[in-house]
């Protein structure tokens, strides 16, 4: 009894041996793998490319910042002077504002160029008597004027627009996937409900024989 009702060894291995087939046929594919799962991995490595397309452009703006900086920071600098200016007022201390480093500053006078005499109220430490020797950048007509930039100022601001520019080119790209993602998800979700309505009858056994459609 138990031998007719049990398949023979034939017919045990047919479904392995149709199977071998079917994958010897589709091999090459993931039966498994949706259209939408295939253009998800094209969109992140996409994403990925935008990156290190940013990474590039950061450089490449970095480098140029800095170039530009250079030749700036040179021909400034050939137009600034550092001179000695002799305080002729007492040093003025300002309200305090933290700690005792309060600013102060004093009427001083300087030559520059030679044979051309300037005065101006200058930043001093506080305390600084009169006839006290302190040094101020100058321009090529005497005035005071803020120091050349330093090399450690202009890398910092290739630093910052490189990574400003790097930064805002991934977030672009970031934006870009994400919404189309979204799509891919919804249509994703929405072919995932009408083959489960196709489906989920059969497999739940509403409509298997002597089972009326509108059981549970």
């Amino acid at each position: 009894m138990f031998h007719r009702s049990s398949p023979g060894p034939r017919q045990r291995r047919s479904p392995g041996g149709s199977a071998g087939r079917q994958h010897g046929r589709h091999g090459e594919t993931n039966p498994l793998r949706r259209a939408t799962d295939r253009t998800r991995s094209r969109w992140l490595f996409a994403f990925a490319l935008s990156c290190v397309f940013a990474v590039a452009c950061g450089v490449m703006v970095g480098l140029t910042v800095v170039d530009t900086g250079l030749r700036a920071g040179a021909e400034q600098a050939r137009h600034r002077h550092l001179v000695e200016a002799t305080t002729v007022g007492e040093a003025v201390r300002h309200t305090p504002t933290r700690g005792d480093g309060a600013p102060a500053t004093a009427r001083a006078q300087w030559q520059f160029p030679p044979a051309s005499r300037h005065s101006a109220t200058l930043a001093v430490p506080p305390g600084t008597p009169v006839g006290h020797t302190v040094t101020l950048w100058v321009d090529d007509a005497g005035q005071a004027a803020s120091a050349p930039r330093s090399e450690s100022e202009l890398v910092s601001d290739a630093v910052a627009a490189g990574a400003g520019s790097a930064g805002v080119i991934t977030l672009l790209a970031a934006g870009v996937v994400f919404l189309r993602l979204r799509r891919v998800d919804a249509r994703n979700l929405a072919r995932w409900e009408r083959d489960w309505e196709r489906v989920e009858p059969g497999w739940s056994g509403r409509l298997r024989p002597g089972r009326e459609s509108g059981d549970d």
